[in-house]
């Protein structure tokens, strides 16, 4: 086996059985997600873990100033209670609760959990 130190440091993977259904599936959700109305996106914020988890747009910076150009949604794909009580009250910024749009897109959670395994 031979390490190369230069290079762009990417892995491709292929012919992963299921994955593009799962990732088109995903997509659509994600369509779905992020053209809610404004005040659904926000019940799907979680400021506590400095949006680790959950919905966030322009929360992020370029440079000095938010970054509105996009939307971002981040969930754990395989668990949605990571860690224990005592490591989610001590480092919630690592261990935030998964936040799905379960009335509106319900179909989002499953979709994620599944590309995601």
């Amino acid at each position: 086996a031979k390490a190369y130190a230069q290079g762009w440091g990417v892995i491709a993977v292929s012919d992963v059985p299921g994955f593009v259904q799962a990732r088109d599936s995903l997509l659509i959700c994600a369509h779905k997600l992020a053209h809610l109305p404004q005040e659904t996106l926000k019940t799907l914020e979680d400021e506590k873990s400095l949006y680790n988890a959950g919905w966030s747009h322009g929360k992020e910076k370029l440079g000095d100033k938010p970054d509105f150009a996009k939307g971002s949604f981040y969930f754990n794909p395989i668990s949605d209670l990571p860690g224990t009580a005592e490591d989610r009250e001590k480092y919630p910024l690592s261990y935030p609760l998964n936040v799905w749009p379960e009335d509106d897109i319900p179909q989002l959670e499953p979709a994620a959990k599944n590309l995601g395994k």
